[in-house]
């Protein structure tokens, strides 16, 4: 398992993981049986998933899911002590989400594998191929996320991963998880400040070498006037990814989308913004 935080630059998962100790559904709390992930084969290995953490001491019960669908799940677990929170969100990947960005290849532009056995299975897409695609987009999520947070943008706080899981900070108070902002109840009075914030985000990724890829009002969070952006698997390296200027207007042209509909814009559109920033990044001004 790898662990947050890093000396420097975050370690990628391991290729492979020991098997848990034990696979108990028990630290699911009854009380909240009816809240779980209804197909139970996809319980049954996210629960494989979170035994891990479970086992390394990092959580001690998981006590509802916080969302679900195909491509993952959600778990709001309690937390150990020694995290320091009082709570910890368990963000479990299902195989439908390797299927469903088997034709995203855009997004793996440049990415290195480093292994030919499996990059060979991958490109086979045997059932190992696919197991390990899984663990990389995983890994890939962690190791963005692990970089982010460390230079201070607003993303989850990453804990530890596994192949199939990362344990990250829940974002939230005790009793709800915060709001998409697309749902998300925005004053006019808050919604230029916010813009302005998401847009600070957006420069500082590029300033790590990332870019969303895939950034939208439904994948940031936003309660009590602060934002927090999620979902990283499919960022990419602006340096090794010869799509990344499209990916990087197309995350703008999302945003402002988003904010015209509260009659908050800018002078510019999109692409002459991705151009701008695209150029500071290219000569290191940012």
């Amino acid at each position: 398992m790898v662990v947050w935080p890093p000396p420097r630059r975050p370690f990628p998962c391991p290729a492979g993981m020991a098997t848990p100790r034990s696979l108990p559904l028990s630290p699911v709390s009854e009380e909240n049986a009816s809240t779980r992930f209804s197909n139970r084969e996809s319980d049954a290995a996210d629960m494989r998933a979170i035994q891990e953490f479970l086992d390394e001491a990092m959580i001690t019960e998981v006590l509802n899911v916080v969302k679900s669908g195909k491509e993952a799940t959600v778990y709001r677990c309690r937390a150990h002590p020694s995290l320091g929170v009082p709570y910890a969100a368990a963000k479990c990947y299902h195989s439908a989400f390797h299927r469903s960005f088997q034709r995203g290849a855009i997004y793996e532009e440049g990415r290195v594998i480093g292994n030919g056995q499996v990059e060979r299975a991958i490109k086979g897409r045997t059932e190992f191929g696919r197991e390990a695609q899984l663990a990389l987009w995983v890994d890939h999520e962690f190791e963005v996320l692990s970089t982010l947070h460390y230079a201070g943008a607003d993303v989850p706080e990453p804990f530890a991963c596994t192949d199939t899981a990362i344990l990250m900070e829940l974002l939230g108070d005790d009793s709800a998880a915060a709001d998409q902002l697309q749902f998300a109840p925005v004053s006019p009075a808050d919604a230029d400040d916010l813009l302005d914030r998401i847009l600070w985000n957006i420069e500082l990724f590029m300033r790590e070498n990332v870019v969303h890829a895939d950034l939208s009002a439904f994948n940031i969070l936003y309660v009590e006037e602060k934002l927090t952006i999620i979902d990283f698997p499919q960022a990419v390296d602006p340096r090794t990814n010869p799509s990344a200027p499209k990916l990087l207007e197309r995350d703008l042209r999302n945003v402002l989308s988003y904010f015209a509909r509260h009659n908050v814009g800018l002078d510019e559109d999109p692409a002459t913004m991705a151009r701008k920033l695209w150029g500071l990044w290219k000569y290191g001004e940012l």
